[in-house]
């Protein structure tokens, strides 16, 4: 009977490391997971924000552009006025 006992005390050790070795390896999958999962989360809210830089200085160049638009056809308007005067005078 003494060995029978050896027998089920190595048996109930060794299947109460095994479940220590399981639990262990899952934690550290599920501690990965986090980590991935926040690092994803940072990366994009890092892209929300570059994107939201891109927008506002895209709206801020288009605005540029047509001031800039606007006041060369108004140079041109005026030149060729001042054409137009020139040689109607003339």
């Amino acid at each position: 009977m003494n060995t029978n006992r050896k027998k089920v005390a190595i048996g109930v050790a060794a299947g109460v490391l095994a479940l220590a070795g399981v639990a262990t390896l899952l934690k550290r999958r599920k501690d990965k997971k986090r980590a991935y999962k926040e690092t994803v989360e940072d990366a994009k809210q890092h892209m929300k924000g570059k994107l939201n830089e891109l927008q506002r200085k895209a709206q801020k160049d288009m605005k540029n552009a047509e001031n800039e638009t606007e006041s060369a056809v108004n140079t041109a308007k005026e030149k060729a006025n001042n054409w137009v005067n020139k040689t109607a005078s003339a």
